[in-house]
């Protein structure tokens, strides 16, 4: 069998004209909307003026004081792939760990004829705003991680090549309640909705017209002989290792007054808490600026000119509709591994401890 080769995609040569810089906004400052933008903010945001985080009076330490601070920051790196340890986004290298093609079984992004689909995933850090240093380092991370690195990735959990589901029944025993035929009649509901903007978190068992969250495992077929969505098929991926890692405590919530000091754990994905930028093979944005001129043809990576977009934003709701973004971003031989950008909206308290 021809060995499939990873995609290189090296975000960090790119995110200059490849990132939606506008996809931070509207910034929140002391409660009041001072900088808008399209993206819209989640309804219970932290609605606070000033705020104390730390400190005991009683053994002599001070708080640190502030104001509060919310806004979309670029946090994580998603890439979906064909292969494990595949990582376009490190400028495709592969992990050396030998023969791991008992992992890759059915990887076909829903090309095949079976028409059953087949994906890995590996998560990054990579939080633009403290690499560039616009915001003083330390303050306000989503997750409390200031550099790119790789965070985790598909094949170290067992489920994820389980095409009976019966690992992740462990990890996710509600998923014998959202697996039948009745629970599917959510994603139309919820497909609405999520593509004008506002996805249910009530409806967490799917995302919307990217399909069923439920069994978080990399496979997903249709059964209906039409092939499947590849961008759709990707996005979903992506939705479930995020929806995989929230539920193993490894991400945490970042909006309200609640978090605005200290992140908490959240088990069940909030899904109106991400917006997401489909950043290669063909990046979501908003168009190059007339002084960039053309792509050059060493660029690794194929860029769109003024892209149709919706609501005139280059960032999208979890589980909107690829219609409405992006079903044609992907580029069959040359660019089937996909990578999104995942906007988090980060409440903070940003301020200086008193001497």
């Amino acid at each position: 069998m021809m060995k499939l080769v990873c995609n290189s995609y090296s975000p960090l040569e790119t995110m200059f004209k490849d990132v939606c810089w506008s996809g931070m906004f509207p910034f929140r400052l002391m409660g009041a909307t001072f900088m808008s933008g399209k993206s819209g903010v989640p309804t219970d945001a932290s609605n606070k003026i000033i705020c104390a985080c730390g400190g005991d009076l009683k053994e002599g330490k001070l708080p640190r004081l502030g104001f509060t601070l919310g806004f979309w920051a670029p946090s994580k790196i998603m890439d979906v792939t064909r292969q494990p340890f595949c990582l376009p986004s490190l400028g495709g290298i592969e992990l050396p760990l030998g023969d791991m093609s008992f992992l890759n079984g059915g990887a076909n992004m829903g090309r095949s004829d079976r028409h059953e689909a087949f994906a890995n995933w590996a998560l990054y850090t990579f939080p633009i705003i403290y690499m560039l240093r616009l915001i003083d380092d330390g303050a306000c991370p989503a997750d409390g991680m200031t550099e790119f690195d790789l965070l985790q990735a598909s094949p170290m959990f067992p489920n994820w090549n389980d095409v009976l589901g019966r690992y992740t029944t462990f990890i996710n025993p509600e998923m014998m309640l959202f697996t039948g035929v009745t629970s599917l009649f959510a994603l139309p509901v919820d497909t609405a909705a999520s593509t004008a903007g506002s996805p249910m978190n009530s409806l967490f068992w799917v995302a919307g017209g990217w399909g069923p969250v439920y069994p978080i495992t990399g496979f997903y077929g249709n059964g209906n002989g039409r092939m499947i969505d590849p961008v759709g098929f990707t996005s979903l991926t992506a939705m479930r290792g995020v929806s995989l890692l929230h539920r193993l405590g490894m991400l945490n919530e970042t909006i309200g007054n609640d978090n605005l000091c200290e992140r908490h754990p959240r088990f069940i994905i909030r899904k109106d808490a991400y917006r997401w930028q489909f950043l290669a093979p063909s990046p979501e944005t908003s168009g190059r600026a007339p002084e960039a001129g053309p792509p050059t043809q060493s660029s690794s990576q194929v860029t769109e000119v003024n892209p149709p977009s919706r609501f005139s934003s280059c960032t999208h709701s979890t589980g909107s509709s690829t219609a409405a973004w992006g079903m044609w971003r992907d580029v069959p031989a040359t660019g089937e591994d996909h990578s999104y950008l995942l906007f988090q909206w980060t409440d903070c308290c940003f301020g200086i401890t008193p001497d």
